[in-house]
C-alpha cells in the first residue's frame, strides 16, 4: 500500500506541469487527532482540480503526543511517559459546494466554500512507554485507513484561503478498528482565484 501511495504521489508531483496549472493548490497547517490521549501536529498536502468544484487531493499528516502518567508518580514505578508518533497519508476526492454559503455584512466579497469529502491510505503509529524503574517498551503498527468529512473555505485573498475541515478517521491498529476524531486548519495557497470555482 505505501508504495502505491508514493507512486501516486510522485506521479502527481511529476505530473504537475504538465496539468492545467490554473487547476492546482498547496496546503499545510494544524492537525489534532482523537485517541492515544490526543495527537497533535501538522498536515501538508495538495490538489488537482481536473473539472471546477471537484478535486483529487492527496495529504500527509504527521501528529505527536508526549505524556507523563503520574498516577505512578508516589510508588517504585515512579512516573511513566508515553510518547506516541501516528502519521498518515491520505488520497480522495474533495467536492466544493459554492454559494451554499454566503457571506452578509462585513463578509461582502468573501466567500465561506463548503467541501465534503473521503480519502484512503495508510497510517503508522509508533509508541514509547518507559518508567524509571522498568525497560522501555516499543510498538509500533502500520495498516489502512479512511477518513470521511466536511469543511469549508474561508478566501481571504484572491489566492490564498483559510480551510477547517472535521471529519472521522479509522484507523486499524492490532487487527481492530479505531475510530478518531479529525480535525484541522490549514492555509492553502490555489493559482486557481477562490471565486471561480
Amino acid at each position: 500500500m505505501k508504495k502505491i501511495l508514493f507512486s501516486l504521489l510522485a506521479s502527481l508531483l511529476l505530473s504537475l506541469p504538465a496539468l492545467a496549472q490554473k487547476n492546482i493548490e498547496f496546503y499545510g497547517g494544524y492537525r489534532h487527532i482523537s485517541g492515544d490521549q490526543g495527537l497533535d501536529g501538522f498536515n501538508i498536502g495538495g490538489g488537482w482540480y481536473p473539472i471546477p468544484r471537484f478535486e483529487l487531493y492527496l495529504t500527509y499528516d504527521g501528529t505527536y503526543d508526549n505524556s507523563t502518567i503520574g498516577t505512578f508518580a508516589l510508588t517504585s514505578v515512579g512516573s511513566t511517559f508515553v510518547n506516541s508518533h501516528m502519521q498518515e497519508i491520505l488520497t480522495g476526492p474533495r467536492y466544493f459546494l459554492p454559494g451554499a454559503l454566503k457571506g452578509h455584512g462585513h463578509l461582502e466579497g468573501h466567500l465561506l466554500i463548503p467541501y465534503i469529502e473521503a480519502g484512503f491510505g495508510e497510517a503508522r503509529l509508533h509508541t514509547d512507554v518507559s518508567a524509571v524503574s522498568i525497560a522501555p517498551v516499543q510498538a509500533a503498527d502500520t495498516a489502512f485507513v479512511w477518513q470521511m468529512g466536511g469543511g469549508a473555505d474561508f478566501r481571504m485573498y484572491r489566492h490564498f484561503t483559510l480551510r477547517g475541515d472535521l471529519g472521522f478517521l479509522r484507523t486499524h491498529f492490532a487487527n481492530s478498528g479505531q475510530g478518531r476524531v479529525r480535525l484541522g486548519v490549514t492555509v492553502v495557497w490555489s493559482a486557481r482565484p477562490r471565486a471561480t470555482q
